[in-house]
């Protein structure tokens, strides 16, 4: 009987929770945002914990919406996303660099959000630390900054170069020789620029800063090379002399990573790159507030001061999302001051919202080179020159710098074949684009 009894009150329970169940209606399915991006969600590094923190508080506002993260090589997200778009299964979000977004969009592969912005406010665009106009691409809005970052500063270690004798770092290429040969040591370079075509090329692009402050570009009005121009033959030359005649930096060309190693395990005092990694670099072993940044030095007396290169990661909604909707209000979640504040205190970003830097942690010591670097860009900043070919020119001349720096082919010669190389590259396309098929506009190539 109590069998009997147990039996009936379990069915009974059961029973109730149906009806229960019954009368709430039809449960609430999860929705699920997949997002692409380049960051580890279970890395220890500072953008990592960001990402992770600026998620949870759109998951937490968001109930019943889960941010599926699924990580893809920052240099392969445009053209594993042209595929993916094409074959129906490309994810809601994807980071995406300033400087590839032409692709996407050109591809089809992502969709213009004006109807999503439509609610911005002229306060909330004017909040932006660019001019809003700015992230237009013919004239539509396809994608708003998540980030910025210099991409051209020099990072220096400020106790190496009080200790050979300087107050400041290096404002000319006269400088930067002179600290340099104060502070080489057979342990340790004085400078490093990676300019290897290791890690897509990446900080070779860096270069057109240099090329803009003597009047010269990478690419002519027909989206040919200009690369081998008198300035570009003078900016080589003033690289070979620093590793074969000045020996203050390797003859080895060196890859992004391998730099960024070598700038935080003390193998090289000065190093250029972009602000997004300057809080991993001074988290080196006895680093800490020792590392400061600059603006790149003049090449001479007569140049212009090298403009700050802006860039940076881009959210952008591709063109087959299941969840446009959900999509615009992570993107707008993720570009928002409270999420930017959170960006810049905890991953070191340059935040995008100029309310953002409203957050009493921007005027402590330790936020002192992320508003340097707001104001550097407010003083006057470009983008990289945009082609749709754009990496295969930072791999060409990237071949060209590993010949300069190791002696193996004169200055001239390398940047005329690197020229070439690019040409044929415009060449092939044209070919390919008159005769309707798809080419490949993104990676490197032989």
């Amino acid at each position: 009987m109590k069998r009997l009894l147990n039996a009936a009150t379990c069915g009974l329970s059961a029973l109730a929770v149906l009806v229960a169940a019954a009368a709430a209606g039809p449960a609430k399915a999860e929705t699920t945002l997949r997002y692409w991006t380049f960051l580890e969600p279970t890395a220890a590094g500072p953008r990592s914990e960001a990402q992770r923190q600026m998620i949870k508080g759109f998951e937490d506002a968001n109930p019943g919406v889960k941010v599926s993260i699924e990580v893809v090589h920052w240099s392969k997200i445009v053209p594993m996303l042209i595929t993916a778009v094409g074959a129906g299964n490309a994810p809601d979000v994807a980071l995406i660099h300033s400087s590839r977004m032409t692709m996407a969009i050109d591809a089809g592969s992502v969709i213009p959000l004006d109807k999503y912005a439509a609610g911005l406010t002229d306060k909330d665009k004017a909040d932006f630390l660019l001019p809003y106009d700015q992230f237009l691409e013919k004239g539509q809005l396809y994608s708003l900054p998540i980030e910025h970052r210099v991409e051209s500063i020099l990072m220096y270690r400020q106790d190496l170069i009080e200790k050979a004798g300087f107050k400041e770092p290096p404002k000319t290429w006269e400088q930067l020789v002179d600290v340099g040969k104060k502070i080489a040591m057979p342990e340790r370079w004085a400078f490093v620029w990676p300019l290897s075509r290791k890690d897509s090329a990446a900080n070779v692009k860096i270069l057109q800063s240099l090329y803009w402050s003597k009047g010269g570009r990478f690419f002519d009005d027909n989206g040919r090379a200009a690369v081998n121009s008198p300035v570009g033959i003078e900016i080589a030359e003033k690289f070979k002399a620093l590793a074969t005649q000045d020996k203050i930096m390797p003859t080895t060309a060196i890859g992004v990573e391998e730099g960024r190693t070598m700038m935080k395990s003390g193998a090289t005092a000065m190093y250029v790159d972009g602000t997004q990694v300057f809080t991993s670099i001074a988290a080196g072993a006895g680093i800490g507030r020792n590392l400061a940044s600059a603006p790149l030095p003049r090449l001479d007396a007569q140049s212009a001061a090298p403009l700050a290169i802006v860039a940076g990661q881009t959210l952008a909604v591709s063109s087959n999302s299941k969840h446009p909707d959900v999509a615009w209000k992570f993107v707008s979640h993720m570009v928002s001051p409270e999420a930017q504040a959170i960006s810049g205190k905890v991953g070191g970003n340059l935040p995008v919202r100029a309310s953002a830097y409203d957050d009493p942690w921007f005027k402590t010591e330790d936020a002192r080179e992320l508003v340097a670097w707001r104001d550097y860009i407010k003083a006057g900043a470009r983008a990289n020159e945009a082609h749709e070919l754009s990496d295969y020119m930072n791999d060409s001349l990237a071949l060209a710098y590993e010949q300069i720096l190791s002696g193996r082919v004169q200055v001239k010669a390398a940047l005329d074949q690197a020229a070439e190389r690019f040409n044929r590259r415009v060449d092939q396309q044209k070919r390919r684009d008159a005769a309707g098929g798809k080419a490949e506009r993104a990676g490197a190539g032989n």
